[in-house]
């Protein structure tokens, strides 16, 4: 009877694929208007950050359950609860009279998403035949890396003609599409009844949980509470290392652990995970930091913001269709080094903008960084999980999500207290350049004088020069510190190259058994 219903797998693909789209660009949607955001409740910029890194982080707490969660009501079940639990926080979103119940709204939202993702790739690999697998994956491929590209154009256009409540409003009428075509096109499976799915890990859910809390207040107040200089933020850190390796040391252990942490004993896991989780922080790095650099120096509004960010991710759906079939014919490492080489080219470029850049100036490096992302993405996610057992690859799909989850928490925060701290340490620098005994200075300064004088009197006219001169001094300390990240994460896609070489390949002997 089951086989009379069988739907054309592109259907369920459509089915699976849209609310995987809707749960990654809320990753990053609202990296545009976390301005507006913060204007609106009167909070900080670091503060509103919380807004992004409470979504990935506890998306990411609920990777490790995923599979726990299949075995106990189903995939298609698990998957009605997260479209409706993402759903819910949409709207709790749009409802939150302060920032406090904004990040619980997204922490809500952040649950809802985090098994939607491992849930798509699952049901795309069953319902695709043998043959079509590698179909399956570039599906499953352009949904995982265009959708978060995709969000900042979309929050940005949104929040623009709008308001930044459409960002959350947009996913209300996605979901409700989602939950039915799910209802009509995914097929209801049934759970196997077997012991060992009554057990769970109650120790090893609860370390990850209590890790990933601390690491995230840790990560949003370090750099309002100045660091490791204030107490609760060592004893936070202390628990959150604690947890980690509680978590480590307990699913080795353990009878039946949430997941199978044996994984990463594959030399060529742990390095592909290291080196994906790279690729993680260049992608997500930049895409804070581009639009953070787009609006406040050159001025730009949230939605010219994304559309600066768009084209990459045209770039990046085509680099995947287009590597797709090039690495048929190239040696996987010599094509993630070209990616890793392309992707640093581009990011350097970045840092040769200044305040009076043009926007086609901003989107061209960006073009060019979307090629180098799949150039090297897809032959090292592939070479990661090359030399692992078929058995072992649902544990290693689950940490290796989990891993990059927290990596690009940890890059976002980083990201923007590196622009804070770094911004004040050229601030240092520059500012004795504004001395009466600096020539270039005096003269700069009596010729602002000399045109604030026409419309103000003598003293206003002086404050207001003085004043014009110092917001020009903080510009450009704030771009110097954009220009040291930028070549900082230049450098870095040079020094993972070696990691890239060491991996192994199969040889064609075995490829073929």
């Amino acid at each position: 009877m089951e086989e009379e219903k069988k739907v054309n797998p592109y259907i369920v693909a459509l089915s699976v694929l849209l609310p995987s789209f809707m749960s990654l660009a809320a990753s990053s949607a609202t990296n545009v208007c976390q301005p507006n955001i913060a204007g609106y409740y009167g909070a900080t910029q670091y503060e509103a950050n919380t807004v992004i890194t409470s979504y990935i982080i506890s998306g990411g707490v609920m990777l490790p359950v995923t599979g726990f969660l299949v075995r106990t009501i189903g995939k298609k079940l698990l998957l009605y609860y997260s479209i409706w639990l993402f759903c819910i926080g949409a709207v709790m979103c749009i409802l939150a009279p302060n920032l406090q119940m904004l990040i619980a709204a997204r922490i809500v939202q952040g649950i809802g998403s985090g098994c939607i993702l491992p849930l798509c790739q699952a049901i795309l690999l069953e319902v695709f035949p043998e043959n079509q697998r590698g179909v399956a994956m570039g599906l499953f491929g352009i949904a995982a890396m265009f959708s978060p590209l995709a969000g900042p154009f979309l929050g940005g256009y949104l929040t623009d003609n709008y308001s930044w409540q459409w960002v959350f409003i947009i996913n209300i009428p996605l979901s409700m599409i989602s939950f039915l075509l799910v209802k009509l096109f995914v097929k209801k499976d049934i759970p196997p009844k077997q012991k060992y799915n009554k057990k769970f890990d109650i120790v090893g859910f609860s370390a990850v949980v209590v890790a990933m809390g601390c690491m995230q207040i840790v990560l949003d107040k370090g750099q309002q509470y100045n660091w490791f200089d204030t107490p609760w933020i060592c004893w936070l850190t202390g628990i959150c290392i604690f947890s980690f390796v509680l978590f480590y040391v307990w699913e080795l252990e353990y009878k039946y652990p949430l997941i199978d942490i044996r994984v990463f004993k594959d030399k060529n896991f742990l390095i592909g995970t290291f080196v994906c989780s790279f690729l993680n922080i260049m992608l997500y790095s930049t895409l804070l930091l581009v639009p953070m650099f787009v609006q406040s120096l050159l001025g730009y509004s949230p939605s010219m913001s994304g559309f600066a960010m768009f084209p990459r991710a045209v770039a990046c759906l085509i680099g995947l269709l287009v590597v797709g079939e090039i690495s048929r014919f190239f040696e996987s490492r010599l094509l993630a080094t070209i990616g890793l080489l392309i992707m640093g080219f581009s990011v350097f470029q970045l840092s040769n903008l200044n305040t009076t850049a043009s926007i086609e100036t901003v989107i061209l490096p960006n073009i060019l960084l979307c090629i180098g992302v799949p150039t090297a993405f897809i032959p090292i996610t592939a070479l990661a999980f090359q030399t692992l057992d078929a058995k072992r690859t649902a544990d290693a799909a689950a940490l290796h999500a989990m891993f990059k989850n927290v990596i690009t928490a940890v890059a976002t925060s980083v990201s923007a207290t590196f622009i804070a701290r770094v911004s004040q340490v050229h601030q240092t620098y520059l500012v004795h350049n504004l001395s009466g005994e600096n020539p270039h200075f005096y003269h700069k300064l009596m010729a602002a004088q000399v045109k604030f004088s026409t419309y103000f009197n003598h003293y206003t006219a002086a404050r207001k020069a003085g004043g014009s001169l110092y917001n020009q001094m903080l510009a450009q300390a704030r771009l110097c510190s954009f220009y040291d990240a930028f070549q900082l994460l230049a450098l870095l896609c040079i020094l993972v190259i070696p990691f890239v070489i060491i991996l192994k390949t199969k040889s064609k002997k075995r490829k073929s058994a």
